[in-house]
């Protein structure tokens, strides 16, 4: 009789387990929804991000998908701040740090943006956006020393193309033209609007690139063609 209770006992149990197995949420897949958005497919993440946001309370990659598809840059930036300071061993945190640089730079707050590239560079060395140099850096002297060893290049979380910001402007006539001064000169270029703190600010985007490299030597085209201070910002 004890043998049979057992073997009833275990024929319940077994079942449970398994469905206990099944139902385990796994890691949601964020690069694949960076990618949708990247392709266009913006409102059909959004659609998801609820059930997201339900399902892994806490996770800094749905808080980082939230940030992406949040159109308030304040509200973005609190976001990716929350997860640079919670989650700062997150495969996410830098790339939340560097969207905290893009956004300072890109509403003219220079110090908070270059503060932000600083620890982006020390608490992320082997990250690929601490290879970026601001804008208003200046390039290293030939007597400074260089790094023992070069770091391995980091791969890729997700496809992307980077572009350059040229421009940001509270008056969307203002920055028709600037896209139109490079438009004139061959460059294919448009306006990216955002609304921060209830205002909107039209920035201003040229060319198109698959590497941060190749958008940084461009930079350098900008600065010595146009004299403008660019950024290299990622689409």
């Amino acid at each position: 009789m004890n043998a049979r209770a057992g073997l009833l006992f275990l024929m319940l149990l077994l079942p449970g387990v398994g469905l206990a197995q099944t139902t385990t949420a796994g890691e949601p897949d964020i690069r694949r929804r960076l990618e949708m958005i990247e392709q266009g497919q913006a409102d059909a993440v959004r659609a998801e991000l609820p059930a997201l946001m339900t399902t892994y309370q806490n996770d800094p990659g749905v808080m980082y998908l939230q940030a992406v598809l949040t159109t308030d840059g304040s509200e973005a930036a609190k976001l990716y701040q929350n997860i640079v300071d919670n989650f700062p061993k997150s495969e996410w945190a830098d790339d939340a740090l560097y969207k905290l640089y893009q956004y300072y730079y890109s509403i003219g707050l220079y110090k908070t943006a270059d503060q932000k590239m600083t620890q982006l560079r020390e608490q992320y060395p082997f990250s690929a956006y601490a290879r970026e140099e601001s804008p208003k850096e200046s390039p290293p002297r030939a007597d400074e020393k260089t790094a023992v060893a070069e770091p391995k290049a980091p791969v890729a979380k997700y496809g992307t193309n980077f572009t350059v910001q040229v421009g940001a402007f509270s008056t969307v006539q203002n920055a028709e033209d600037l896209r139109a001064k490079f438009e004139k000169e061959g460059y294919v270029s448009n306006i990216f609007t955002i609304v921060t703190n209830g205002r909107k600010l039209h920035k201003v985007w040229v060319g198109e690139f698959q590497s941060i490299a190749e958008a940084k030597r461009f930079t350098a085209e900008i600065q010595k063609k146009f004299g403008l201070n660019s950024i290299v910002v990622s689409r």
